[in-house]
């Protein structure tokens, strides 16, 4: 009689203990989530991790859009300054970078051709432009285009502007062919140029600042081929509207 009643209390006692496992297994589960859910709820500490990745990705931001307008800047000084370049008489705006080819180095017969001494400062001028804007990576990678943009004088018989037009589109249409079929440049030289060269004319509507006037001494300098590079201006539009966003919601949220 003892015996048996020890062997149904064994056989409780396992059966009791089969089943407390599961149970406690899931009573720690429960605390655990709630202990979770709590910690989430209760405001707690500010993650200063957080805020310190967000407050050096801001000051990161606001010193690159710093240091593009001084590189601009630096790039353009230091083209306007090339020794090169001023050794060979070729002056690039100060303010803006642009090269200008006057009437005095094209053909006076073939109007629209370079002279020796205007396809030879032509290289200068491509690389000593070529080589400062690479000298500055974020420049460069800014770079939209390298615009020829040709110009003439007023004087036509019929539709001085419509005439003056074609004139003005001759120029740069010649030197572009001219630098994309040049072998004395670099291959890599050709392939940037045919990546960002682009034309324009002007006809007779932007006369020379230096030279404004209709008389024959000035309409020399009205004829001339401009070289200027462009910055990718639709690129820095959509960089300062990203960066004022990002300024606003940092502001709003530091976390």
């Amino acid at each position: 009689m003892r015996a048996s009643r020890r062997r149904l209390a064994s056989r409780r006692s396992g059966a009791e203990g089969s089943l407390l496992a599961p149970l406690a297994a899931l009573g720690v589960g429960g605390l655990c989530v709630l202990l979770l859910v709590a910690a989430r709820s209760s405001p707690g500490l500010p993650d200063v991790t957080a805020t310190q990745l967000d407050s050096e990705r801001l000051r990161e931001r606001i010193a690159e859009e710093a240091r593009f307008p001084t590189h601009w800047q630096e790039m353009i000084e230091n083209l306007c300054s090339d020794p090169v370049l001023q050794a060979e008489g070729i002056a690039a705006d100060c303010q803006t970078g642009t090269i200008t080819f006057g009437d005095d180095l094209f053909d006076e017969d073939e109007t629209t051709q370079l002279t020796e001494e205007g396809i030879r400062k032509l290289h200068y001028a491509i690389d000593g432009l070529l080589r400062n804007l690479r000298a500055h990576p974020d420049v460069w990678d800014r770079i939209e285009s390298i615009e020829l943009r040709g110009h003439a004088d007023p004087r036509a018989r019929r539709d001085p502007y419509v005439t003056n037009m074609r004139v003005s589109q001759q120029r740069p249409l010649a030197i572009m062919f001219y630098l994309i079929s040049d072998w004395a440049l670099s291959e890599r030289d050709r392939g940037d140029l045919e990546r960002l060269m682009i034309l324009s004319a002007a006809s007779h509507s932007r006369p020379p600042e230096t030279c404004p006037e209709r008389n024959n001494e000035c309409y020399a300098f009205w004829r001339r081929v401009e070289i200027t590079p462009r910055l990718r201006g639709a690129r820095i539009v959509d960089e300062n509207r990203a960066f004022s966003q990002e300024l606003s919601r940092l502001a709003q949220d530091p976390s």
